[in-house]
């Protein structure tokens, strides 16, 4: 991890642990926040990027789809990450 990246993880993480001081989400909701920022982290912070389910829920021991369903509605409406369903192709 270059310096940049690193100073980006470290400010964010700082960020997202003090918001948490009065927007309280659950494990699940902050195991995968973790993960997605990881994730960006790697992108080198790109606006927008892709995580399949599968990935997320291989991150994480014991969660299925509707508990990773609804920490990631817990993560969109407490406001922590915005979220496109992906599109089916025709």
């Amino acid at each position: 991890m270059d310096r940049k990246n690193k100073i980006d993880m470290e400010k964010q993480l700082s960020e997202f642990y003090s918001t948490l001081d009065y927007k309280p989400i659950s494990a699940n909701a902050i195991s995968i926040y973790l993960i997605l920022l990881q994730i960006d982290c790697k992108t080198e912070w790109l606006t927008e990027f892709k995580v399949t389910n599968t990935i997320l829920m291989s991150k994480i021991k014991g969660l299925n789809i509707s508990a990773l369903q609804r920490a990631r509605n817990e993560l969109i409406n407490n406001d922590y990450i915005l979220y496109k369903k992906r599109s089916k192709p025709e």
